[in-house]
C-alpha cells in the first residue's frame, strides 16, 4: 500500500526520518559512562562516539542532496537507511572503541539522508501554506523526539545494557526502510536522461544555490536559530545541576518542560501559516522573541539575579521561538529552489549541523571560565545575529517576487 502523500500518516513518517539524529544521539547519552567501562576508556573518550556521529551526520547530506536531485529521493534514502542500520548493528557488536567511532560515523551519515531528503520531498510535493504545515509537523516531530529518547536509552540500559540502545536504533533504520520499500513512490521532478558528468551537475547545483541569497539567507537563519538551541542544550545540565542544584530527575522534567516549547513554537507556526501569515512575520515575530528573551537572561546573568524561576519562563520561550522559526526558514529556503531542492536541504542540514557543533564547542570551552554567561552570552548572540538577518528580509517582502525570479534566471547561467 503505497502513502497518501496528502495525508498525515506521510506527513509523520517524514517527521520520523528528520527525527533519526536527535533520537540516535539522545537514545545514547546514558550509556557513555556504561561504553567507557565496557570498553575501557575514559568517558571523555567515550563522548567521541557522540562526535563521530555528528561528523558523519554534517558532511553526508552535502552528497545526498545533489545526488537525490539527479538519481531521485527514494534511492538514496534507501542508501542512507541501509548505512543507518548497518551503522547501529555495528555498534551494537563493537569490541573497540576504534570499531565504535566508525561505526557511529557511518550512522551519523546514514542518519544525514533522513533530515535532507525529508525536507526536499515536502518541496517537491507542496507549496506555500502546505508546504509551510509539512515542515511545522516535521518540526514537532523532531523535537518530541529528544524529549523521550534519553527515557528511552535509560530504559533499555539498565534492563539490557548498552548495546541494546544500538540495536534499537537499527530496529528503527530496518522499519523506516520496509516503509520506503514498500510504501514511498518517488516524489522527485521527472529529469530528462544527463549525459554530463556527475561532478559538473553536483557543481552547477551548488552554483545555483550558493548564488542565490535569499535561500542562503534562510539557510543561515534556520542555522542560527538550531545554534542558539544548542548553546542551550550543551550549558543546561551545568547551569540546572551545578549551578541552580537540582537534581537529576528535575532536571530531566524541567529539560522536557523546556523541549516542549519547539513542540509549541512549531505547532503555532503551523496554525498561523494555514490562516494566512506570512513567513517572513513568523520569522520576525520568532527572533525578535528570542533575542528580548535571551538579553534578559544576560541581565539576569550579570546582575547576580539569576534563579531557576526566573530562568524557566525565559528559556521556554526561546525554545518556543526556535519552534517557530525553524519550518518558516526552511520554507524560505526551499520553495524557489524547485529541480535542485535536494542540494538546498542537504545544505539546510549541513549547515545547521556544524553551526551547532561550533556553538556547542564554545559553550564548554567558556563555562569552565565565565560559568552561565558562556550558555547565555551565546544564545543571546545568535539571536541577536539572526534578527539582524531577518530584517532585511522582511524590508525585501514587497519585491519578493520579481527578486526570486530575478536570482532564479541568473542562477541558471
Amino acid at each position: 500500500m503505497k502513502f497518501n502523500l496528502q495525508g498525515s500518516l506521510f506527513a509523520l513518517f517524514l517527521g520520523a526520518l528528520a527525527a533519526l539524529p536527535p533520537i540516535s544521539i539522545d537514545m545514547a547519552l546514558p550509556a557513555l559512562v556504561p561504553i567507557a567501562h565496557a570498553l575501557r576508556v575514559t568517558p571523555g573518550m567515550a563522548q567521541l562516539t557522540l562526535s563521530f556521529f555528528m561528523a558523519g551526520f554534517a558532511l553526508s547530506p552535502i552528497a545526498y542532496g545533489p545526488l537525490s536531485d539527479r538519481y531521485g529521493r527514494r534511492p538514496m534514502l534507501i542508501l542512507g537507511l541501509a548505512l543507518f542500520t548497518l551503522g547501529g548493528l555495528a555498534c551494537a557488536v563493537a569490541g573497540t572503541l576504534n570499531l565504535l567511532l566508525l561505526a557511529r560515523f557511518v550512522q551519523g551519515a546514514g542518519a544525514g539522508s533522513g533530515m535532507t531528503l525529508a525536507m526536499a520531498m515536502v518541496r517537491d510535493l507542496f507549496t506555500g501554506k502546505k508546504a509551510q504545515g509539512r515542515l511545522a509537523v516535521i518540526t514537532v516531530v523532531t523535537n518530541v523526539a529528544p524529549m523521550i529518547a534519553p527515557a528511552l536509552g535509560a530504559a533499555l540500559l539498565s534492563s539490557m545494557g548498552w548495546r541494546a540502545i544500538y540495536i534499537a536504533t537499527g530496529l528503527c533504520g530496518i522499519l523506516l526502510l520496509l516503509a520506503i520499500l514498500c510504501s514511498l513512490q518517488e516524489t522527485a521532478p521527472h529529469q530528462p536522461p544527463q549525459h554530463e558528468p556527475l561532478i559538473t551537475v553536483v557543481a552547477r547545483g551548488y552554483r545555483r544555490v550558493l548564488g542565490h541569497r535569499r535561500a542562503m539567507a534562510y539557510i543561515v537563519l534556520n542555522a542560527l536559530g538550531f545554534s542558539w538551541m544548542f548553546a542551550y542544550i550543551t550549558g543546561s545540565p551545568l547551569t540546572f545541576i551545578d549551578t541552580f542544584h537540582t537534581s537529576a530527575a528535575l532536571f530531566a522534567v524541567l529539560f522536557a518542560c523546556t523541549g516542549s516549547g519547539i513542540v509549541a513554537g512549531a505547532t503555532l507556526n503551523g496554525k498561523l501559516a494555514q490562516w494566512g501569515v506570512g513567513i517572513k512575520w513568523l520569522l520576525l515575530g520568532g527572533v525578535i522573541t528570542a533575542a528580548c528573551c535571551t538579553s534578559a537572561l544576560v541581565i539576569l546573568t550579570l546582575t547576580g539575579s539569576m534563579s531557576l524561576w526566573s530562568f524557566m519562563p525565559l528559556l521556554t520561550l526561546t525554545t518556543a521561538s526556535f519552534g517557530m522559526v525553524a519550518p518558516s526558514a526552511a520554507h524560505g529556503a526551499l520553495e524557489p529552489l524547485g529541480e535542485v531542492a535536494g542540494v538546498g536541504g542537504g545544505l539546510l542540514a549541513s549547515m545547521q549541523m556544524l553551526f551547532a557543533a561550533g556553538t556547542s564547542s564554545v559553550v564548554a570551552m567558556l563555562f569552565p571560565r565565565i560559568g552561565v554567561l558562556a550558555m547565555t552570552g551565546c544564545m543571546c548572540t545568535l539571536s541577536v545575529l539572526a534578527l539582524a538577518l531577518a530584517i532585511p528580509l522582511l524590508r525585501g517582502a514587497a519585491s519578493t517576487g520579481v527578486t526570486e525570479q530575478h536570482e532564479a534566471v541568473l542562477s541558471l547561467h
